[in-house]
């Protein structure tokens, strides 16, 4: 463990190199090319989107789906009876 400490020190005071000191303005800049090369979503495709959206929403309303009815349990807290692990691993004899 003492090996490691000393590690982390001469670490600690090694000089950084000079390819690390100017990353950070690197980064900046090429984050800046890709921010002013890339498109924005085109207002056609923005109402497209929109148009697309508000049909689907008035379809699922419209459209009558089943009824829904919850199964009649036995188990008021959890899987029914018949699949608890018990009734699943009887052997039936």
């Amino acid at each position: 463990m003492n090996s490691l400490d000393q590690m982390l020190e001469s670490l600690g005071e090694a000089t950084v190199p000079a390819r690390l000191m100017s990353i950070d303005n690197a980064v900046l800049s090429e984050l800046a090319a890709r921010q002013t090369g890339a498109s924005s979503l085109s207002s056609g495709m923005a109402g497209f989107a929109i148009v697309a959206a508000l049909g689907m929403g008035l379809a699922g309303a419209i459209v009558p789906g089943t009824r829904a009815e919850a199964s009649p349990s036995l188990s008021p807290f959890g899987a029914p009876v018949a699949l608890a692990p018990s009734t699943l691993l009887d052997s039936g004899e």
